[in-house]
């Protein structure tokens, strides 16, 4: 016969025991970073080294010649690092306002009132005009108030340096009477500067010799020089103030030097010492973001944009230039690049990908000679003296 029990035995609830684990670890973790913070006030930094002192711990007190304490603490050891740049993080800012650009070039030897009322006056299907304000040769053409400038007699007041506001607005007039809204744009050559190079060694890209490295291209600048970068915001914002819309960098690149098979790569001596080891990558991806950067709040509607020279410089970064289209493209309004009619299509299929803000169409912009890709926006130089297409 089952016994008939008066009260309800309940059942036994469990302990959830994996948790204990998990709080002891939560607890170890708090006061690891308690401990991080709250034991800096006690560090004691001194020429021999770093240490902690704890409150009521004493250091060990010894006496010179001349009866001065000395408290004598524990050596500590300490190493500071410093990681590479990671350039990966930073958030697309750049394009939200390039529309369509489809340009005729005129170089600084063609720059004068007349040949700037011809090129407008061709504009049927184009809208703007680039022209080369500072060339490889590292002249001005307008008279800077910058301080290299200044100092090295980098522009030469003459009838044209001295009337360039003029002579842009009275080409802004013209169009306004055809009926055409001119875009002009100023190009300007930023690392290779053949006259300033000759005229100081302090701004000059050396060889292990310390020479001044000179190529085909003409004589390097050091991207890590900070009065270089700030040479070159100094001359956008002039040219800013001058008139042009938009300002193209030339020429953000490192130097390639051809190595044969068998020899050892060359190396270069920069201006500055850097925390890190110098690279092509770092010089030249320093330089463009920190130019941006200082011309992040440019007025509005004015515009800044780089150039590529290299297939590889559209997709990743170029170890021999230095370049990455993918951060330009996060930086820069637009990128220009030299192409041709075979490999047009090639580079856009590369470079669309990496457009995060407006069109791609709009802000990458094929250099061309003779040739009008399908594209809204386009640079073209004509070859002269023959001509092959109206733009």
């Amino acid at each position: 016969m089952a016994k008939n029990r008066e009260f309800y035995k309940g059942q036994r609830r469990r302990r959830n025991l994996a948790l204990i684990p998990f709080v002891v670890l939560l607890a170890l973790s708090a006061l690891s970073v308690v401990a991080f913070y709250g034991l800096q006030k006690y560090v004691v930094i001194s020429k021999d080294g770093v240490q902690v002192v704890l409150p009521g711990e004493e250091a060990e007190t010894t006496v010179d010649s001349q009866g001065h304490a000395i408290r004598e603490f524990e050596t500590v050891d300490a190493d500071l690092v410093f990681d590479e740049p990671d350039y990966s993080r930073i958030e697309a800012r750049a394009g939200k306002g390039a529309g369509p650009m489809r340009a005729i070039y005129i170089a600084a030897e063609d720059v004068n009132r007349e040949n700037l009322l011809n090129r407008a006056a061709q504009l049927n299907s184009g809208n703007a005009l680039v022209l080369e304000m500072k060339p490889r040769s590292g002249y001005l053409l307008w008279v800077s108030d910058t301080d290299l400038a200044q100092a090295y007699a980098l522009s030469i007041e003459n009838e044209l340096t001295a009337d360039m506001g003029g002579m842009l607005q009275e080409l802004r007039d013209y169009a306004a009477e055809q009926g055409k809204d001119i875009w002009l744009a100023a190009q300007i050559s930023c690392c290779v500067d053949s006259l300033l190079t000759t005229r100081t060694t302090e701004y000059a890209l050396r060889t292990e010799t310390g020479s001044n490295y000179t190529d085909e291209t003409g004589s390097w600048l050091d991207p890590y020089n900070a009065d270089l970068r700030r040479y070159v915001i100094d001359l956008v914002k002039e040219l800013y103030d001058l008139g042009f819309d938009e300002v193209i960098l030339a020429d953000v690149r490192h130097p390639v030097p051809e190595t044969k098979e068998g020899e050892t790569p060359m190396t270069f001596l920069y201006t500055r010492e850097m925390s890190a080891a110098p690279s092509p990558i770092n010089a030249i991806c320093g330089f463009a973001l920190y130019v941006a950067n200082q011309l992040e709040d440019r007025p509005e509607g004015k515009q800044l944009s780089i150039y590529l020279d290299t297939p590889r410089s559209l997709v990743r970064y170029d170890e021999g230039t230095g370049q990455n289209g993918v951060l330009f493209f996060k930086l820069y309004d637009r990128i220009y690049y030299r192409t041709d009619r075979y490999t047009y299509t090639y580079n856009y299929t590369d470079i669309e990908k990496n457009v995060l803000i407006g069109s791609p169409h709009d802000r990458f912009v094929p250099v061309v000679v003779n040739y009008l890709p399908d594209n809204t926006s386009w640079v073209y130089i004509e070859d002269l003296p023959e001509t092959t297409e109206e733009s």
